[in-house]
């Protein structure tokens, strides 16, 4: 996966100041895969990433001898974290003179105590573990992303690596805002996992990494650049900024990291007891994620607290993703309020009408 220089330049001023703590699986510290994170750790260093990298064991020789082959600002605590508050303050103090902190854990596991202590008390925006696992998936797809509290055993039970996934919820819980599982044999893996919003791993958070919220003013020119290729194609309708600030109040957008994906539109008709879905789009490189269904389903649950009864969709280009994948019935024309009817028609648009009781 490329790296986009654009999620480079919005990520940058998110991660400056930021601690991350790197946790390494005792399987990768020989492993030549080895030096494509160091380096990718380095160049988080050098944009101002704070950094704790743990090798798992007790041995931290290996990463040490390699991290000064990648000419890393770096130096070692000589007191394994399994030591307890000791070890911690030595990492600490590391830290706060600009270099990367090296400590083994001093015992085994990814998730062991003396290293989720050390994330919570230094306060990390991370952990991440690097392991030679594939990431867990839900029938036989990657999981990108979960809130942590999805994570449970229920949840679990058609997911691959449950006690990864049990674990790495756990410490959101104690205070980390993000837990990172990344296959560490990936090359280029470290950066492919922060700097796009997707992600290559499995990330645990707590977070509003992912968030429909009401659309701002301040976000019409993204929306409008956003939706100009399918207005182009004539697949969306036509819509200027002065249109979409006077019903500001209809709009919605899907973000990750605050980067807008996606939107969706209600717009209410209470004389007719209905509202219409409308605008919904989501960028091409999110297609198939599910975003798309999360957006309907938030602006169907927005109607009915409205006290709506009804829902309607009118669509030219999306007519098998509601026929099929939303499951919502097609309907007459005649069906459409007076208003929308009229204004269908005026446009001369071959769309189809589709519905659904709410």
């Amino acid at each position: 996966m490329a790296v986009n220089i654009r999620s480079v330049l919005e990520y940058v001023p998110c991660f400056q100041g930021k601690l991350m703590v790197v946790h390494i699986a005792r399987s990768l510290l020989k492993a030549d895969e080895l030096v494509d994170a160091l380096l990718d750790a380095d160049a988080l260093h050098e944009i101002g990433v704070r950094l704790v990298l743990v090798a798992e064991g007790d041995d931290v020789s290996a990463l040490q001898h390699r991290a000064d082959k990648c000419e890393m600002h770096a130096a070692v605590a000589d007191i394994p974290l399994s030591k307890g508050q000791a070890a911690i303050s030595r990492v600490s103090e590391i830290v706060e003179r600009r270099q990367v902190a090296i400590v083994a854990s001093g015992t085994r596991g990814r998730f062991d105590e003396g290293s989720v202590n050390l994330a919570v008390q230094l306060g990390a925006a991370k952990y991440i573990c690097l392991q030679t696992d594939e990431v867990p998936c839900h029938a036989g797809q990657p999981i990108f992303a979960i809130p942590e509290s999805e994570v449970t055993n229920a949840a679990l039970s058609s997911c691959s690596h449950p006690g990864e996934l049990m674990a790495a919820a756990e410490v959101c819980r104690r205070g980390v805002a993000r837990v990172h599982l990344l296959n560490g044999r990936q090359r280029g893996v470290l950066l492919d996992e922060l700097f796009s919003e997707e992600g290559v791993g499995t990330m645990v958070h707590t977070d509003s990494y992912r968030e429909i919220r009401p659309l701002s003013e301040e976000d019409i020119p993204e929306l409008l650049s956003m939706i100009a290729r399918c207005v182009a194609d004539a697949k969306l309708v036509q819509r200027t900024y002065e249109n979409i600030r006077d019903n500001l109040h209809s709009y919605y957008v899907h973000t990750l990291d605050d980067t807008i994906v996606g939107c969706v539109a209600l717009y209410p008709y209470p004389e007719d007891g209905c509202a219409e879905l409308g605008c919904l789009f989501i960028k091409k490189n999110y297609e198939g994620h599910g975003y798309g269904r999360a957006m309907c389903r938030f602006v169907e649950q927005k109607a009915r607290e409205l006290g709506f009864k009804r829902i309607f969709a009118v669509s030219q280009s999306a007519v098998d993703y509601f026929r099929t994948r939303l499951r919502y019935t097609q309907l007459p024309r005649t069906e459409l309020p007076a208003a929308r009817l009229q204004a269908l028609e005026e446009s001369g648009r071959s769309s189809v009408v589709f519905g659904r009781k709410l």
